[in-house]
């Protein structure tokens, strides 16, 4: 196809007016959200609650991520969309337990997922008000001076706005997944992370004290940067080829009987970034009920089975020796200790969510059952059970692979860039190279895989529309983004 014939292509798709509507209501989306995260809760002075939230650590660092800087400003919106991916989590697992939502899921069509999205949403008011009302409680234990009202009046107002907000976000992701492109509470996420990029960035370049070595530093994290989100979109596009020869019969006269080989696409990643999504806000919960039940910073560092706790999912950070002396090399391998240790629970949960979602994205079933209506059969396997058998093997295996595969892009790059940032550090001058900035917040798994597979499901729904402008482009379309 020439340059001319694809730029014609564009050219129509952007006059197709669902399409340009949904693009225009998702910019309107995201610049509600934008100024949503810049409304404070009133009764909240700022300054002073900014100041205690640079003195907590990672933990909350982590949860600005997800809330494009609502945390940081205490916006009403500063729950974000985590007590839905909570909820969506209980939901699942429900599902998974109890025969009656099962079946309401899946023998109901889209009647019984519309039900079973209403029991989510309920279920996340219910996360957020519970979430909204200890975390409030704890804040006003560990630190009053945040609220400038700490009457009961004061500390209503704070929770309903913030309930307020979650519930706001959840009915703005739905709108999307509605009226706009792409998956709603994904896009909410990917905004947020990109949001905070400019800040990260500059946090980043000030690390280097000179321009060149700042220059140094942020040209090298970029390389880095860009190197795993090649890897992350070979990964979120790779796809196993199941042969598959499907029969037609043409009665006109003689009765005469086609074959055609073609395959069946099976993602590598099928789940796509929920696995580390929901990993991320399963690892985090055990500490959000603790804090919530007012169990502060200092508890966790004096309580053995908390601090235990505590290191598993917010680790310390890894020290590097400069020195070959006996106390540093000790700290050295403890920190070294602690971030394994959450590395092999970090990647636990992903490879299992991928198992979980893997078979509620593709099911067996309903797959087994298609291929038997419509008269394919999987070369060398017989139709029936024994092709059921095959696919769910065969997902199983993929399942732990695409698992493996996101656990490595999401727990590698830090460790990479640790010996990274200790090369450039020898080069610079520099012996102190944190993490910080735009390697500890955007050189992950999580963040790269919310940011390519988003940019990637936009991509394929905006091919979609390109189906209706171009019908020859069907095939390629579905086999390439499958």
């Amino acid at each position: 196809m020439t340059t001319n014939v694809k730029l014609q292509k564009i050219y129509e798709s952007v006059q197709y007016k669902e399409l340009v509507d949904r693009i225009r209501f998702l910019i309107v989306a995201v610049l509600t959200f934008v100024v949503l995260t810049n409304i404070v809760v009133p009764g909240i002075n700022l300054e002073v609650w900014r100041d205690f939230i640079k003195t907590q650590g990672s933990l909350f660092t982590l949860f600005g991520i997800f809330t494009g800087g609502a945390l940081y400003n205490f916006s009403i919106i500063s729950l974000g969309i985590i007590p839905y991916i909570d909820a969506a989590i209980i939901m699942q697992l429900l599902i998974a337990g109890v025969p009656k939502l099962k079946s309401l899921q899946k023998d109901y069509g889209e009647e019984g997922r519309r039900k079973i999205n209403f029991y989510t949403k309920w279920l996340a008011i219910a996360i957020a008000t519970l979430q909204a009302f200890f975390a409030t409680s704890a804040l006003k234990k560990t630190n009053p001076v945040i609220f400038a009202d700490n009457s009961p009046l004061g500390f209503m107002v704070v929770v309903i706005s913030l309930i307020a907000g979650s519930a706001f976000i959840m009915w703005l992701a739905d709108q999307i997944n509605e009226k706009g492109i792409g998956n709603g509470s994904s896009i909410i996420i990917f905004v947020s992370i990109l949001f905070r990029l400019p800040s990260y960035i500059i946090e980043t370049f000030n690390l280097g004290g000179s321009l060149l070595n700042s220059t140094i530093i942020i040209g090298v994290q970029i390389l880095f940067f860009l190197f795993f989100v090649a890897i992350v979109s070979f990964l979120t596009l790779s796809i196993r080829k199941i042969p598959i020869m499907l029969t037609q019969r043409i009665v006109a006269g003689n009765k005469v009987v086609q074959q055609k080989s073609t395959f069946l696409p099976l993602p590598l990643i099928a789940a796509g970034v929920l696995p580390i999504i929901f990993a991320v806000a399963l690892l985090y919960f055990p500490i959000t009920i603790l804090q919530a039940l007012g169990i502060n910073q200092e508890t966790f560092s004096t309580n053995p089975v908390l601090k235990f706790i505590y290191q598993t999912i917010v680790p310390p950070n890894l020290v590097i020796p400069t020195e070959l002396r006996p106390e540093i090399l000790k700290t050295f391998l403890i920190t070294l200790g602690w971030n394994i240790w959450h590395s092999i629970v970090y990647a636990s949960l992903i490879i299992a969510f991928s198992y979980f979602y893997t078979f509620i994205v593709i099911n067996v079933d309903d797959l087994t059952d298609y291929l038997n209506k419509s008269g394919a059969v999987i070369r060398g396997i017989k139709p029936g059970q024994s092709t059921k058998n095959f696919l769910e093997n065969t997902l199983y295996k993929l399942a732990f692979i695409g698992g493996l595969a996101l656990s490595m892009i999401t727990i590698l790059p830090p460790y990479l860039m640790y010996i990274i940032n200790f090369v450039i550090s020898k080069i610079t001058g520099i012996q102190e190279l944190s993490l910080g900035g735009l390697v500890g917040m955007y050189i992950s798994g999580s963040s790269m895989l919310i940011i390519v597979g988003v940019v990637l499901d936009l991509l394929k729904q905006m091919n979609a529309y390109l189906v209706a402008v171009n019908p020859r482009e069907v095939f390629k379309v579905k086999t390439r983004y499958q």
